[in-house]
């Protein structure tokens, strides 16, 4: 079992809707398949050190009643837990500050998110110590 760090990283937890006017398919696979490429190369150049999405379907829904109990009964109607874990808060805000993130990502997450309704937390990432 891995033990915790002395310093754990920052991870932005974004958990996110859908744009309506996407199925859920049609959100995974514009997520997946155009959005992470896009950001990916960015990711990598201000060195990031992961980024996940899982994505919450009508299906992994219904599984839910095999889980809850009644101590643990609230379930989440987020369509995607995306979580970007970093080193530094600056090493975000370079990325966000990049001029080909505001030209290409930015404008993007309007084509598959509703970030409105999204919500945004930072906190501390202590992956591997349990």
């Amino acid at each position: 079992m891995a033990t915790i760090t002395n310093t754990p990283h920052l991870c932005l937890t974004i958990c996110a809707f859908r744009n309506t006017e996407l199925t859920e398919q049609e959100y995974h696979d514009y997520m997946a398949y155009k959005h992470a490429p896009l950001v990916k190369p960015l990711m990598d150049k201000y060195g990031i050190l992961k980024y996940t999405m899982t994505h919450n379907s009508t299906d992994t829904r219904l599984l839910m009643s095999k889980i809850v109990d009644p101590q643990f009964a609230n379930i989440a109607d987020y369509d995607c837990i995306v979580q970007i874990v970093f080193r530094h808060v600056d090493d975000f805000v370079r990325l966000k500050q990049d001029p080909e993130y505001q030209r290409l990502v930015a404008p993007d997450h309007e084509n598959f998110a509703d970030t409105k309704r999204s919500r945004y937390l930072c906190s501390l990432d202590y992956d591997g110590a349990y």
